[in-house]
């Protein structure tokens, strides 16, 4: 009798074991060596993640001077030489950057030799002038006393042959031609005189003028500070930020910012396969690298209409501009953020793990457990976040899922 209770004292724990076993294998977690899944509703943001980066949403921009930028000028990139450090503090006025002086002092130079030689030109011209005109105005002397000789011959004549007087009438109509011709060469020679010597006179007023321009420029190649503010240099064709030795052009001529760290943003690109999720207005939660124990709220304020090609990317991207809800002391301009953009929410739904999804050459599906019966269940999906889906269609509450499927329907 002892020994039947004995049995039975240790006879029904393991019955309970083996209970327990039976369930967990045809209605629990562990399914032909796998885990199952019971599929609840729940909520999901679907967000799309990009990398940006924290920039006041206004700032002071310090470009190329104007007078360095000067297309006469010919100068059309022109190379860092020396730059104080991004990040750093300044007051007005306050020097940043020196740019290299040599292509413009070279040119200046040109100029002045050009000058010079414009200088002894027109002085030449002058005198060539005065003595051409001078000529000139002999031979029309001397054609006009010609002409009062014949004259005086032509009244003469009249007590002489017709032959005689009709010589001499011939001999004066010929010296008033010739008097004619010396007063129109004369105006001529002045006029031409007078337009090469205007021409001279321009040509060095127009040198003085770009001397002057090239000496300005040469002042203001060394870069200061408009404002007060922190130096956040601009970034170069390939995306770059600005380093020494780096040249500038004429036609991307920002070398630095001043931001304004009052309102912050943050600029980031979307894919074009992403872009037409996104609207104005979509709320952004906003991560930063430097700030790991931090988060920021944002919403977007600007999506561009054109794509671009920007580094990095295989495909075209679009500007996307988030601004931060607040700011604080923390937030420094340049540095690296996340933005999770919000483009949709879903309130209870089927919610599965992503790793439960499984597809064929057609659809997603699922492998769904019911009454010890395992079969393919296609589902249609949303959105993802966080390793979770949503379910559309295919699935409801309480349904339960493998986790993997079966090896005999593999």
């Amino acid at each position: 009798m002892k020994k039947n209770k004995k049995l039975l004292i240790w006879g029904i724990p393991s019955l309970l074991i083996l209970a327990t076993a039976l369930f967990l294998l045809v209605d629990g977690g562990v399914v032909a060596g796998g885990k199952s899944y019971v599929v609840k509703l729940g909520k999901l943001d679907a967000t799309i993640e990009t990398v940006g980066e924290v920039k006041g949403e206004k700032a002071a921009e310090i470009d190329l001077p104007l007078v360095i930028r000067d297309r006469e000028l010919r100068i059309y990139q022109i190379k860092i030489v020396d730059m104080v450090e991004e990040g750093k503090i300044v007051k007005k006025g306050d020097y940043i950057a020196q740019l290299d002086q040599t292509e413009i002092s070279n040119r200046l130079r040109d100029r002045m030799q050009e000058k010079e030689k414009r200088d002894a030109d027109l002085k030449n011209a002058k005198i060539d002038s005065t003595v051409r005109l001078t000529q000139l105005r002999e031979e029309i002397t001397n054609a006009v006393l010609d002409l009062e000789y014949n004259k005086i011959d032509l009244e003469q004549s009249q007590y002489e042959s017709e032959a005689y007087q009709r010589k001499t009438q011939m001999a004066y109509q010929k010296a008033e031609i010739q008097v004619e011709k010396r007063r129109r060469d004369y105006l001529l020679e002045q006029n031409r005189w007078k337009t090469r010597v205007q021409r001279d006179v321009r040509r060095l007023e127009w040198l003085e003028d770009l001397i002057a321009r090239y000496e300005q420029a040469i002042v203001a190649t060394r870069i200061t500070t408009p404002e007060d503010g922190i130096v956040m240099f601009g970034k170069n064709w390939n995306g770059t930020k600005y380093s020494k030795d780096d040249e500038i052009s004429i036609w991307r001529p920002l070398i630095a910012t001043l931001p304004d760290m009052s309102s912050v943003i943050s600029e980031t690109y979307v894919k074009e396969i992403d872009i037409s999720k996104l609207s104005k207005g979509d709320s952004v939660n906003i991560t930063i690298e430097a700030l790991p124990d931090k988060s920021y709220a944002g919403e977007v304020i600007y999506i561009a209409a054109i794509g671009e090609d920007h580094p990095g990317f295989e495909m075209k991207v679009f500007k996307v501009v988030v601004r931060f809800q607040e700011s604080d002391d923390d937030l420094k301009p340049g540095m690296t953020c996340t933005n999770h953009i919000v483009f949709d929410h879903y309130q209870d739904r089927p919610l599965i793990p992503v790793e439960a999804v499984y597809s064929d050459s057609r659809q997603s599906i699922v492998y769904l457990k019911q009454g010890g019966v395992i079969t393919r269940q296609p589902v249609e999906l949303g959105a993802e976040n966080k390793g979770m889906t949503v379910v559309l269609d295919g699935l409801k509450e309480g349904d339960r899922i493998l986790m993997s499927p079966p090896e005999d329907m593999l």
